[in-house]
């Protein structure tokens, strides 16, 4: 998507990136993001990065910009830009409530909205991150009673290293992939510590590259994900959408990925101006 020339998590010669997830790298020549989006993006790819603090502001093209917290992963970011006809925050992916390894997310208001629409139905209402940390930590100390190892599967860039944290503070070591302990020593150079990774660990965290299993397939694996049997997600569920967008008070909303058309439906039915973006775009650029 592209708006007077500035790629949101789509590639242009000025591109923003909301975060380091493979599905929202970009091209350009520059892009811009927070620096420990940088970071891990350059584990997997190229490209030069322009950075920003939270909150600070600079140019993007021709127009004021600030980056605010997304609360998605470490270094996620929302972009607020100042057009001339109007102001746009746009989330990326997006988490209302704090996970353990990522920056609480902070919303402005803004004339024009888009948010991600993921989980946009009603029927994803999720525990929120502390009700799902504790059914883990029960599954772990059940898994560990009948002496089998309990394996949780994950994306490993992200949730991975925010099941690794819940396992730390809880005072279990864990055993990792190559790929999982990369991503956390980055997250360790921007202030977030583990202090139990082992190759003895009493719990196994594997990636989606390794085959997962079905929900409920084994009683000591876990697949944790929102569409997982253990739905600690590190996106908004419905319920934290529509409070976003209450903070945010847009006059006019777009939503993107997922449930895009119907989430916009429902959000019509509640007296908003919504519409999936891609009933607007012609050519990848919003009229």
């Amino acid at each position: 998507m592209i708006i007077k020339g500035i790629g949101l998590d789509s590639s242009s010669k000025v591109a923003f990136q909301s975060h380091a997830h493979t599905d929202h790298f970009v091209t350009g020549d520059f892009i811009v993001s927070t620096k420990p989006t940088k970071f891990l993006s350059h584990l997997k790819k190229g490209g030069f990065y322009k950075t920003y603090r939270f909150g600070e502001s600079f140019y993007i093209g021709d127009y004021k910009a600030k980056l605010y917290p997304a609360g998605h992963m470490l270094g996620s970011a929302q972009i607020y830009i100042k057009f001339d006809e109007f102001s746009l925050l746009y989330t990326g992916d997006v988490k209302l409530f704090k996970l353990r390894t990522a920056e609480k997310s902070k919303f402005r208001k803004a004339d024009v909205l888009i948010i991600e629409a993921t989980y946009g139905l009603p029927m994803y209402n999720f525990p929120t991150p502390k009700e799902a940390e504790k059914k883990l930590i029960a599954f772990v100390e059940d898994a560990l009673d009948r002496r089998k190892i309990p394996v949780l599967y994950a994306n490993q860039m992200g949730k991975a290293q925010e099941l690794l944290k819940i396992l730390d503070v809880h005072g279990y070591s864990a055993r990792v992939s190559s790929d999982v302990r990369k991503v956390a020593k980055i997250y360790e150079k921007f202030g977030v510590k583990f202090n139990n990774i082992s190759k003895d660990g009493e719990v196994v965290i594997r990636g989606f590259k390794t085959q997962k299993p079905l929900n409920g397939a084994h009683p000591s694996e876990l697949f944790v994900s929102g569409f997982g049997n253990l739905k600690l997600s590190n996106h908004a569920d419905f319920w934290e959408l529509v409070r976003i967008i209450e903070k945010v008070k847009p006059e006019k909303i777009y939503t993107r990925y997922g449930h895009a058309r119907e989430f916009a439906r429902i959000l019509r039915g509640l007296g908003y101006g919504a519409r999936p973006i891609e009933d607007v775009l012609i050519s990848g650029k919003l009229i």
